[in-house]
């Protein structure tokens, strides 16, 4: 599995498994050792869902993105300025 559906099946089973974990701990008694396995599940888990979210960040979505900023924007002349300090550094960048 791939994708956001991916993630979505490993926070149910994070879900899942943290509960059974919390369960057993609490049915068996002692120090709360489920603490660190689903802390590093955690881990994993936080891992795996910024891994998609980077994989899906291109071009179309940081146009959509920017369009957002700026209708968004009270003073959009500052974004407007970023813009073409941004587009100068590329036809500098093209003539290396």
């Amino acid at each position: 599995m791939t994708g956001a559906r991916g993630v979505r099946v490993h926070a149910w089973a994070f879900v899942a498994g943290t509960c059974a974990l919390v369960v057993a701990n609490w049915v068996t008694g002692g120090p709360w050792w489920s603490f660190w396995p689903i802390g590093i599940w955690a881990l994993v888990f936080a891992t795996h869902a910024l891994m998609r979210k980077a994989g899906a960040v291109d071009e179309a979505w940081a146009e959509e993105r920017t369009a957002d900023l700026r209708s968004k924007s009270y003073d959009a002349s500052h974004i407007d300025r970023i813009a073409a300090d941004h587009n100068a550094g590329s036809a500098v960048r093209e003539d290396k």
